[in-house]
């Protein structure tokens, strides 16, 4: 997959889009994982021998949507170009060409109104620097 570069425009007129996205991952995450308990604990009074076997594949069936419905709303994301890179935070990444070339990371975080920050690609979201520092070219 060919890497695709953002102009600082280019990935703020993204995050309404991004924004809804990341919300829905995480809703569906948080849906997911409480299947994922309902499920254990179907097991759980399975191996105590209960029958509950008609439940428990429902449960999993459900489960199977959901993560289903996870990868699709994950592989959306990642058909914008920008990298998703914590869905807790809903912190998100954009390639940028800066100063002679050299790439670097706008970075913005889900609740931020704009892309306010930059970082290295060796470094994260600890690192991350106004735009204002951006490293550009001079035209």
């Amino acid at each position: 997959m060919t890497t695709r570069y953002f102009r600082i425009d280019e990935a703020r007129g993204l995050l309404p889009r991004l924004s809804e996205m990341l919300e829905a991952l995480r809703r569906i995450r948080d849906e997911a994982l409480l299947k994922k308990t309902q499920l254990d604990l179907l097991w759980q009074r399975l191996g105590q021998g209960e029958p509950v076997l008609g439940p428990l594949g429902e449960e999993q069936r459900g489960l199977d949507i959901l993560t289903a419905r996870l990868v699709a709303v994950a592989k959306e994301i990642e058909a914008t170009g920008c990298i998703l890179r914590d869905v807790d935070i809903g912190l998100v990444d954009f390639p940028f060409h800066a100063r002679r070339g050299a790439t670097v990371f706008l970075c913005w975080r889900l609740g931020e109104r704009e892309v306010a920050f930059w970082h290295g690609t060796d470094e994260g979201f600890a690192s991350r620097k106004p735009i204002a520092t951006l490293p550009l070219d001079q035209a």
